[in-house]
């Protein structure tokens, strides 16, 4: 390890009012009651090298996370829609959330046709209809 600008001890101890500054400091910050703009140069430099490390060591998990998810969606996409009605509605409802509108609309007219009733039969997509 190299030397830095002080020497310190294997461990570095605070007063007990300090100690519990800090840790309030730290509570507040995660809740959003103090923002980091508040603070002063040097605990905001402590804060975000100690981001900065957090980030970084579980960066692989991250990513791992992200090549899970992209698999999943990729294979539910390629699976045929559910004739069950909960599980449409789920899927309707997930697409909303996203913001997916026109394929809302599609998986609503598919869920129509799915249904039986005749005179909701999925038509193909005119081509002013955006396709995902």
């Amino acid at each position: 390890m190299e030397a830095g600008a002080f020497s310190y001890p294997d461990h570095i101890t605070l007063s007990p009012h300090a100690e519990r500054y800090m840790h309030q400091l730290a509570i507040d910050l995660a809740a959003g009651a103090v923002e980091l703009r508040q603070l002063p140069p040097s605990l905001t430099q402590f804060y975000v090298f100690a981001f900065e490390q957090g980030s970084t060591s579980r960066q692989a998990e991250v990513d791992r996370a992200n090549d899970d998810a992209d698999r999943l969606y990729a294979e539910v996409c390629r699976r045929p829609p559910s004739r069950d009605h909960e599980t449409t509605e789920a899927f309707l409802q997930a697409q909303k959330h996203r913001g997916a509108e026109a394929a809302a609309k599609r998986a609503a007219e598919l869920r129509a046709y799915l249904g039986g009733d005749s005179s909701n039969r999925y038509t193909e997509p005119d081509s002013e209809t955006e396709n995902p």
